[in-house]
């Protein structure tokens, strides 16, 4: 795995842990279950979910604005 697939993974397994919102935490487990039924991993899904967000603009916005907070402080 390169540097910056551990950085996302660690990115998102912190927003998954720290999210409060009901809602994206729904959509969250609505992508988990979405991916182990085509049999790909839940950071493949979730990439493609941040490419391309209709249908998840809640998340992704809610992500980026994590990421950008995360990253401001380091």
């Amino acid at each position: 795995m390169s540097q910056w697939d551990d950085e996302f993974v660690r990115m998102v397994d912190n927003f998954v842990v720290e999210t409060k919102d009901p809602r994206i935490l729904q959509e969250i487990s609505d992508l988990d279950r979405e991916s182990r039924l085509l049999g790909i991993s839940f950071y493949d899904m979730y990439c493609v979910v941040l490419q391309d967000v209709k249908g998840h603009q809640v998340l992704v916005s809610e992500f980026k604005t994590y990421m950008s907070i995360k990253k401001s402080r380091t």
